[in-house]
């Protein structure tokens, strides 16, 4: 069972083990030591069938509902992307029964992997902090990470290191955090590592990749089968806001940010590759329109690129002119030699996915080397853990 810990971890607590109440107190348990067996009570159980059953306290409540959505990754279905408004429509709430004690209990079948869920108390929404949460959509939300990829999970295998980074940006004036994950080899060994910059969507930030996307657990576990090549990850704030006057601020470009004030610093405080054939650029959503202004903008920067459900797709000139790719996909022979992988991800329920393909086809007809994959899912974390695990077994190969 202990592999189905990374279940109930969050960011806040490793192992989140709640005790249980006697006589409407929290029963003391300190020092260890004892016969006495204690049942725990825990906000999400996760049962055999594949379901989930949640267990909220709040004796005073004369409602509480659950809210999520039905059709998410083994749920979901290609027609879906037709419907414009299917994404925003396809929840359902879920009535929770109280018991004696005070606790609600309810059961929901999601289907396997990750999906949040909403607790909404006499009508009001609020966070179970029993349960497993993290930030998403600008907002704190509970969730339930259902078993699905055992390599989202723990293994007896040797883990990395999560570190924060404080940098000062001179594009914005402002102090930055980056999360820094190490392979397990990085602390016992003088070699130096390769780096993926990857970047999360639109409301989310830089831990999301950790909390959400389990990319450390991912590499952990493909490193130690030898499925992917050693490499440090850095994930970004992928908000760049610089303040013209107090409570003020314009936007800034995040590609700026990281290679004028993030890679300077993380090649001078770690041992890495400082060329172009060790750097990758890959996000999500709003972060794969990073990744194509970060890496295909900077192909002298970078040769490996990643984008998973663009919310711009893949145009070649971007709507706001930002970012012009003719000249870099006008010669597919100098292109394929100068990119290592560049590789295009969507789910296939996700309205994004005929608009990529549409954009892809003409680039890919002339011959350039850009891969593009479908995934079962939505526009949803399920279809980002397998976007993001193909595409780390791809970058860096010796």
């Amino acid at each position: 069972m202990s592999n189905k810990q990374s279940k109930n971890m969050h960011l806040l607590c490793f192992d989140p083990i709640f005790y249980p109440l006697e006589n409407g107190h929290m029963k003391m348990v300190h020092y260890g030591d004892g016969e006495e067996l204690i049942k725990m009570e825990s906000g999400v159980i996760y049962n055999e069938d594949g379901t989930a059953t949640l267990s909220y306290f709040n004796p005073k409540a004369k409602k509480v509902e659950i809210r999520y959505r039905k059709h998410n990754y083994k749920f979901a279905k290609p027609e879906f992307r037709k419907d414009p408004d299917f994404y925003s429509k396809d929840y359902v709430f879920e009535p929770l029964t109280k018991d004696e004690n005070g606790f609600w209990h309810g059961t929901i079948n999601p289907g396997p992997g990750f999906h949040s869920i909403y607790y909404y108390v006499d009508g009001v929404k609020t966070i179970d902090t029993k349960g497993p949460y993290g930030f998403d959509s600008d907002d704190i939300r509970n969730f339930v990470d259902i078993p699905d990829d055992p390599d989202t999970e723990i293994h007896d295998v040797p883990h990395g290191s999560i570190t924060r980074e404080i940098y000062k940006s001179s594009i914005t004036g402002r102090y930055r955090a980056c999360w820094v994950y190490t392979p397990a080899s990085y602390g016992q060994s003088d070699k130096k590592y390769p780096v993926l910059y990857i970047q999360h969507g639109g409301g989310q930030d830089e831990v999301c990749w950790f909390q959400s996307g389990k990319i450390d657990l991912i590499l952990d576990n493909l490193i130690a089968r030898g499925e992917a090549e050693e490499m440090i990850v850095v994930a970004n704030n992928g908000y760049v806001l610089k303040e013209m006057k107090e409570g003020y601020f314009s936007e800034r470009r995040l590609d700026q940010v990281i290679i004028q004030d993030c890679i300077p610093m993380i090649e001078k405080k770690y041992r890495v590759y400082a060329d172009r054939r060790h750097r990758a650029a890959a996000g999500l959503s709003m972060g794969g329109g990073h990744a194509r202004r970060l890496g295909l903008g900077n192909p002298d920067v970078f040769a490996n690129v990643g984008m998973f459900s663009s919310g711009e797709c893949f145009p070649t000139i971007t709507k706001d002119k930002d970012l012009d790719l003719t000249e870099l996909f006008s010669d597919a022979e100098k292109f394929n030699a100068m990119m290592d992988v560049v590789f295009v991800a969507c789910g296939e329920s996700d309205p994004r996915y005929d608009q990529t393909v549409a954009d892809l086809k003409p680039l890919q007809e002339k011959g350039l080397n850009i891969e593009f994959k479908g995934y079962q899912g939505q526009h949803e974390w399920n279809v980002w853990r397998y976007c993001a695990k193909d595409f780390v077994k791809k970058i860096f190969k010796k």
